[in-house]
């Protein structure tokens, strides 16, 4: 899935600097082209300190997502990232898509060769963002959670399963 995101600078003042928060995507890979404005951000895994991603003509941006993450029993990290609003009159534009397996598939550990296999740090066990290996249970999960107003008011039922 690929989307066109569109970030304002300076149009709501209350909401500071923030563009996306912290998060991992969901799926197994996101290919992203982004303008020169700049405002993405990762989390190097095992760090504290956010690192801006230059932006470079041409070039397109790889995060890998959580169900890769899954898929390799950690040997390969989801990208943790965020985005900074752009400043007051100026527009960020970016071009990401999403590839991810179908809302049903259920991803089990691919085989790996034993030497990487060893060097696999397992599965991220943040006890506030489990991964989970139903695609479609781990996007619920990450959309809840990123999204938790939309999920009051369309399924408040939910929200006691929160992880």
């Amino acid at each position: 899935m690929g989307k066109l995101v569109h970030y304002v600078g300076g149009v709501v003042e209350a909401a500071g600097d923030q563009g996306v928060g912290s998060h991992a995507d969901y799926g197994f890979v996101t290919l992203l082209l982004q303008d020169d404005v700049g405002g993405l951000e990762v989390l190097p895994p095992g760090t504290s300190q956010w690192l801006p991603v230059e932006p470079l003509p041409g070039a397109l941006v790889v995060n890998l997502g959580e169900m890769l993450e899954v898929a390799t029993e950690g040997y390969l990290a989801a990208t943790i990232h965020r985005v900074q609003a752009p400043p007051p009159g100026v527009d960020r534009y970016s071009v990401p898509f999403f590839w991810s397996p179908r809302l049903d598939a259920v991803i089990e550990p691919v085989p790996l060769a034993p030497e990487l296999k060893a060097a696999a740090r397992g599965i991220t066990d943040d006890p506030a963002n489990p991964l989970l290996a139903s695609f479609g249970l781990n996007m619920l999960k990450g959309r809840m959670r990123a999204h938790p107003d939309v999920t009051e008011r369309h399924y408040p039922q939910l929200m006691g399963r929160r992880a």
